[in-house]
């Protein structure tokens, strides 16, 4: 026999109990009407318009509720109420107090990784200057080189050099080192090990969806990630894979290239040393780093993440 699931009055009660709240504010600005693409026949027309009504209605009621529309950030979240309120429900939180312990917070300088690391040579994400196609094309963009060489590209910042999740089954076992200065994050992952991220001032990821539930782990430095609900798809010029052609909505020479973009709901989030950001599959989000930053991707979550086995990729 099943539980019936608490009350939305209970679930409140609780978190209110458990979690310390804040907003993170969030503009969104009054809709313009731009025409969608045609469809190729009148049922998938009127199938589309039926969709963009109810996405746009569900945002509607979310928005009579601060609680319900923001961004909610949580202190030492615990397991059971991060499943229930964040995880289940497809909502993203960020989470503070759960890396306190973690000597890297303190250790991961440009320096330290450089010594500790040395000569071994690793694979990072490079010729990404002069590129659009980068994300798109990694095979592509795949270098290698001493880990105290693409330190010293590092340092210089910009988007040139960086050390990508996509570099990291390859990286394992040059950066295992680094290992002994993290931490478990036990409330909501599996001893798996996460992604590591290393990149300059500058380094950026353009705009996209991940199809894995996503936990991101501050370590050091600063980056402001954007984070656009997966209502706001038909404005963001959604073609390649789980690309957008916008790329960067802060980015005025885009917008004027995808006007629609410019109305879309939206969250600022910068992430500071020790932030978990929670990502759930489907969220456009779009990553810079502020300053040198070093930063872990987790996906090894205690419970079911595949929703990439049924993506239709097209």
């Amino acid at each position: 026999m099943s539980k019936r699931p608490p009350s939305l009055s209970a679930q409140a009660a609780d978190m209110a109990m458990q979690m310390a709240l804040r907003q993170i504010d969030f503009t969104a600005p009054p809709r313009v009407a731009v025409p969608a693409p045609k469809p190729q026949n009148t049922e998938d027309t009127l199938a589309l318009k039926r969709r963009d009504w109810l996405l746009d209605v569900q945002e509607c009621q979310r928005a009579l509720s601060p609680y319900a529309s923001g961004l909610l950030t949580a202190e030492q979240l615990s397991g059971e109420d991060f499943l229930h309120s964040f995880y289940a429900a497809g909502r993203p939180v960020l989470i503070k107090g759960m890396m306190t312990d973690w000597p890297a917070l303190t250790r991961w300088t440009p320096d330290y990784l450089a010594e500790t690391i040395g000569e071994a040579v690793i694979e990072y994400q490079g010729g990404r200057a002069g590129a659009q196609d980068y994300e798109l094309k990694k095979e592509k963009h795949r270098k290698r080189a001493p880990f105290r060489q693409f330190i010293a590209a590092v340092r210089a910042g910009g988007n040139d050099a960086y050390l990508t999740a996509s570099n990291s089954a390859t990286n394992a076992p040059a950066l295992a080192p680094l290992q002994a200065d993290l931490g478990p994050i036990d409330a909501y992952l599996t001893r798996a090990p996460g992604m590591l991220w290393i990149g300059g001032a500058g380094a950026f990821t353009p705009l996209h969806f991940d199809l894995t539930n996503n936990l991101l782990a501050q370590v050091t430095g600063t980056k402001r990630v954007i984070l656009i609900p997966p209502s706001q798809t038909k404005r963001l010029a959604h073609k390649s894979h789980v690309f957008s052609d916008v790329r960067d909505v802060t980015d005025e020479a885009r917008l004027k290239l995808y006007p629609q973009a410019r109305d879309v709901l939206r969250y600022d989030v910068v992430l500071t040393p020790g932030d978990l950001l929670f990502i759930p599959i489907g969220w456009w989000h779009q990553v810079r780093s502020e300053s040198f930053s070093t930063m872990l991707t987790y996906t090894g979550f205690h419970w079911p993440n595949m929703g990439h086995e049924g993506y239709p990729a097209g």
